[in-house]
């Protein structure tokens, strides 16, 4: 097995994480909070710094800070009815910067207090704007299943978060047709085995099920810089 930076995410480190989250207070938080840090923040940034080659190969313009792309405990509850300050579930995200590629395809990880999971998904703020990922399926048939089979290889299930009720493209071939309805996607594997994350054997499991799945990143980010060339997508409407 390769030397990780990542050595584990512990049963009693989440365990931790989750009674911060019903404590809800300020004063727990403080008090546990070196805890928290090595238990949870460190590593899960310390899984980024060992993907950080891999997902560079796979996307030269992929984001790779850790302390950007991971979740923090504390909870941004402005503008939100829900008011609890403390998480108790934690992710990353591998993607491009979003102020500068907004809603670009990305990989993630992310574990909750029984099960964790990870994988590639792809939705846009403009859900029509998904329809260049449609175009791009019809356009290159042959390259999307490849695509798809890859994923599957990787141990992903597909799913769609939405999808049109009506028929959009009625001539297409029967086997494109799931996917021509999703107004997003995503590929994706989770498992109830915490145990697997309490290990650097995960960055294993991570690498070999991102690298499988590179053919569906790259079939993604090429449907992306169209909708970016051709204004579908505009930097301007993002900013705030």
């Amino acid at each position: 097995m390769n030397e990780y930076n990542f050595k584990g995410i512990s049963p009693e480190s989440i365990q931790l994480l989750c009674e911060n989250r019903f404590q809800d207070s300020r004063k727990f938080y403080e008090e546990h909070k070196e805890e928290l840090k090595n238990g949870i923040t460190i590593p899960m940034r310390q899984i980024m710094l060992d993907l950080s080659d891999l997902m560079l190969d796979i996307d030269e313009y992929m984001l790779t800070d850790p302390v950007r792309s991971v979740s923090r405990i504390y909870r941004d509850t402005r503008g939100r009815r829900d008011k609890i300050k403390y998480r108790e579930n934690m992710w990353m995200f591998f993607r491009r910067y979003k102020n500068e590629f907004p809603s670009a395809p990305f990989f993630y990880f992310e574990f909750y207090p029984n099960s964790f999971g990870y994988g590639l998904a792809f939705w846009t703020w403009k859900k029509s704007a998904f329809k260049e990922v449609h175009k791009h399926i019809l356009k290159h048939p042959d390259r999307w299943l490849d695509a798809v089979e890859a994923c599957k290889q990787a141990g992903f299930t597909y799913s769609a978060f939405e999808e049109y009720k009506k028929e959009q493209y009625p001539d297409a071939p029967e086997e494109l047709k799931p996917y021509l309805k999703a107004k997003n996607m995503s590929f994706s594997y989770n498992s109830y085995d915490l145990e697997r994350i309490n290990t650097p054997a995960l960055i294993d499991e991570l690498k070999l099920a991102f690298d499988l799945a590179r053919p569906m990143y790259e079939f993604f980010i090429e449907a992306y810089d169209n909708m970016m060339s051709e204004g579908i997508i505009r930097i301007e409407d993002y900013e705030r």
